[in-house]
């Protein structure tokens, strides 16, 4: 209960001062969460934002090359030596 003429703030703060030292380091770690749990709510500032003038577009990037299962064969076949690779994990 806040004693009269008290702010929760000033509330607070004794609850802070009559707290064993050892409870401290368990306080800051919730107050980090608490700044975390609010932080997304936060409005961002204009140089906050995201540059979006060096975003690409990579849609079609990997267009006109071969990714078939003969061609991951064949390259599989030539890293492991001409190996299966089943048969190197053995």
């Amino acid at each position: 209960m806040i004693a009269e003429g008290m702010t929760l703030t000033q509330k607070i703060q004794q609850d802070i001062l009559e707290l064993p030292q050892e409870s401290l380091p368990e306080l800051e770690q919730f107050i980090e969460f608490l700044r975390f749990k609010i932080k997304p709510h936060r409005k961002k500032t204009e140089d906050e934002k995201l540059d979006t003038s060096a975003v690409r577009n990579l849609r079609g990037i990997l267009k006109g090359y071969d990714f078939s299962p003969e061609f991951i064969a064949e390259a599989r076949r030539e890293m492991w030596g001409g190996k299966d690779h089943a048969e190197s994990a053995r």
